[in-house]
This record gives C-alpha cells, sequence and structure tokens, in this order.
C-alpha cells in the first residue's frame, strides 16, 4: 500500500488557492482561523476547509422560531400603534408641532394685541378696575389653549388648515 502524500504548501501558494493576498493568508492564520504547521507551511485541504468554513459560518445561529417571534412582535406593534392614531390616542410628532406653533404663535398676536384693544375701554378708570379688566382678557385668551381635542391633530385637520378652512 503506497504512503498518502499530504499536499502542504506556503501562505503565499495558499493565498494563491484561496485568491487572497499573503498578507490577509498570515491575518487569518495569527487570528487562529487556519492552522499553520510547526514547520510555517499549511496543509492545504486542511486549511482551505478552514478558510471556507469560516468564510461562510454565521457569527451567531439563527433561532427561526426566535426571529419569527421578533417579527410577528413587531408587527403587532405597529398594528397597535395605527389603532392609537385612529383613535386619536396618539399623533404624529410633526402634525403636534405643526398644531403648537399656529396654537402658539396666535396666541401671541391675540395677547399683543391686548393693549390696543384694552386702552380705550380702560382710559380714566380706577388701578382696580384695570387690573380686573386685564385679568378677564388674559383669562379668555388662555382658556383657548385648553380646548384640546384630539382631532386638531389628525391629518384631516391639517389639511383643511391648508385649504383655508377652520378646525373645529
Amino acid at each position: 500500500m503506497a504512503k498518502k502524500i499530504i499536499p502542504r504548501g506556503s501562505g503565499a501558494e495558499l493565498a494563491r488557492l484561496l485568491g487572497l493576498t499573503d498578507r490577509r493568508v498570515r491575518q487569518l492564520a495569527d487570528q487562529g482561523v487556519l492552522t499553520r504547521q510547526a514547520e510555517g507551511d499549511y496543509v492545504l485541504p486542511d486549511a482551505i476547509e478552514e478558510y471556507y468554513t469560516y468564510k461562510y459560518k454565521a457569527d451567531e445561529e439563527v433561532d427561526y422560531m426566535a426571529e419569527k417571534a421578533k417579527h410577528e412582535k413587531a408587527k403587532r406593534e405597529m398594528a397597535e400603534l395605527e389603532l392609537q392614531k385612529r383613535r386619536n390616542e396618539v399623533h404624529e410628532a410633526e402634525n403636534v408641532r405643526i398644531v403648537m406653533s399656529d396654537m402658539l404663535s396666535n396666541l401671541r398676536s391675540q395677547l399683543l394685541g391686548i393693549p390696543a384693544k384694552m386702552a380705550p375701554r380702560l382710559a380714566n378708570r380706577s388701578a382696580d378696575y384695570i387690573a380686573d379688566e386685564l385679568i378677564c382678557e388674559i383669562d379668555d385668551r388662555l382658556t383657548e389653549l385648553c380646548d384640546y381635542s384630539p382631532n386638531l391633530f389628525s391629518d384631516e385637520a391639517l389639511e383643511g388648515d391648508d385649504d383655508g378652512q377652520e378646525n373645529s
């Protein structure tokens, strides 16, 4: 019976067979991916097998059922969020920004208009009367901020604003 010859080769030969650079082969050997023999060469069939096992192995074994469970959970959360949006329990951040900016700029305009509106009514009045009237007027303006309605944040209401219509 003939003695079986195990093909051995240098790093450069292995690199040529794998389509890599000699430097990359040395890096893989240093990382422990490829087994270098004591003489500094490689057992070519073993090294090729080690390389392809390394190259095509997953970093983590994928558990199909766990991945499917995560996917189903994500779908459920998306459906719950969509349901909350339809019930006006949650709102798009951009819609909230638009509505709040509009409300606050409107409030600012109204507050800045108070002096011009109230000056003729308050002329030659007592300080107590002026204070009471101003407090009432400011309270009226602030009360408008309390008129929260989830419908203000709906896409339909915001589109109505763009068409020149008012929100109810």
